[in-house]
């Protein structure tokens, strides 16, 4: 009769709490409501491009939460700007024409109760992207077209780059988000035969450019080939750093096998070598391998900054620096911005498919390229880099 009568009362208890459980919940505000909430006060307008910062004062009552901006932009897209009882302005953002437009400013307090709005009116000044799509050059590279482009506010864009299919429709060929002050991007792989490139760019808001075409129309890319390695050697000169060391081996930089590396040994930073193209080239761009090292990169003595050096003349063998143009200070970028011991899938895959530095196109031809490894991912006095590869065109001596 015991066990019968606790069975009976755990059904009860699981009956009752399957009931509670039927009800209707109602989400209500945290905090009973103490009245519409005050105005903000003594606004004050600073146009911006792109929106504006409306400056205010908060009524000094203990119930108000924080303040928002209901705005519309030119595209008929609703938008809220928000921020707290600390903070005495918002930014209304997203604008990308210089017309007049209004946003509504509101106090809401703990019960999520709205004062009356208070609105405001200004004028935008020239939005970010308004002002990058001026800016964007498309012109010939070595294998495609190069894309430039100025972003003095620094904003983050979306950049769309496209070129002509098989069949000579405009697709989309790469898509990068650039909030740097100036930016080059080059696509490559293409004859060099006329064909179309464009742009198109986003910012955050959505909003978008028309496709930006060069003034030309067509562009013909400038040939481009990966240069023979079975006429480059590796120059022993006298100030440049052995890469012997530890399974390494000089000859391993260009001998493509990038599973193998070349080594210098400790305290050995900055650490130079030197390549004999063995033809004189036009240069379009270097791209440095790392070595995979405990199945992962950007790691132990893999480089991190570096120069590019370069000569049309055979230099002394004592490798005398006066002799040598610098081409570029250089690092090898890492994607994601992790610290050293994470390492993401796509910064892999860039590791994977090298690090590429870009020679002007204005660089003169040269037969003698000189790579000095300043620094390594893990502050290490040696370095391991895995593989040197040389684009561009041979040209005739």
């Amino acid at each position: 009769m015991k066990i019968m009568r606790n069975y009976c009362f755990l059904l009860i208890t699981l009956l009752f709490l399957f009931s509670l459980s039927c009800e209707e919940k109602q989400l209500l505000p945290i905090t009973e409501s103490k009245g519409k909430p005050q105005k903000v006060t003594d606004v004050q307008v600073e146009v911006v491009p792109g929106g504006a910062i409306i400056n205010y004062r908060i009524p000094n009552v203990e119930d108000i939460l924080g303040v928002k901006g209901v705005y519309t932009l030119s595209s008929g897209e609703s938008y809220e700007a928000m921020a707290s009882f600390y903070e005495n302005k918002l930014e209304v953002l997203g604008f990308n024409d210089t017309m007049s437009h209004e946003v509504k400013i509101y106090t809401f307090n703990r019960a999520e109760e709205l004062s009356d709005p208070v609105v405001v009116s200004f004028t935008p000044l020239e939005s970010p992207l308004s002002k990058v799509s001026k800016t964007v050059s498309i012109i010939s590279d070595f294998g495609g077209a190069q894309f430039n482009w100025i972003n003095e506010e620094k904003a983050p864009l979306n950049f769309e780059f496209l070129t002509q299919d098989s069949l000579g429709r405009m697709q989309t060929m790469r898509i990068i988000t650039s909030e740097a002050d100036t930016s080059r991007y080059s696509l490559r792989g293409y004859e060099p035969t006329p064909r179309l490139f464009a742009a198109i760019i986003r910012d955050y808001w959505n909003n978008v450019t028309d496709t930006i075409y060069p003034p030309e129309g067509t562009i013909v890319p400038m040939f481009e080939e990966r240069l023979d390695k079975t006429k480059m050697t590796i120059m022993k000169l006298g100030n440049d750093a052995n890469f012997t060391n530890w399974e390494g081996m000089d000859s391993y930089l260009i001998d493509d096998d990038y599973d193998n590396f070349g080594h210098s040994p400790n305290s050995s930073l900055p650490a130079p070598f030197t390549i004999d193209l063995g033809e004189t080239a036009k240069i379009s761009r270097v791209v440095l391998f790392q070595r995979k090292f405990s199945d992962s990169y950007y790691n132990w003595g893999n480089p991190k900054k570096i120069s590019i050096y370069g000569s049309v003349t055979k230099p002394s063998q004592s490798g005398d620096w006066s002799e040598w143009t610098k081409i570029m200070d250089a690092e090898v970028i890492k994607p994601s911005g992790s610290p050293t011991g994470t390492v993401t899938d796509e910064d892999m895959a860039a590791a994977g498919e090298g690090h590429e530095f870009v020679f002007e196109l204005t660089q003169e031809p040269l037969r003698y390229v000189r790579i000095v490894v300043h620094s390594t991912w893990e502050g290490t006095t040696f370095t391991h880099p895995a593989e040197v590869d040389v684009f561009g065109e041979v040209v005739n001596e």
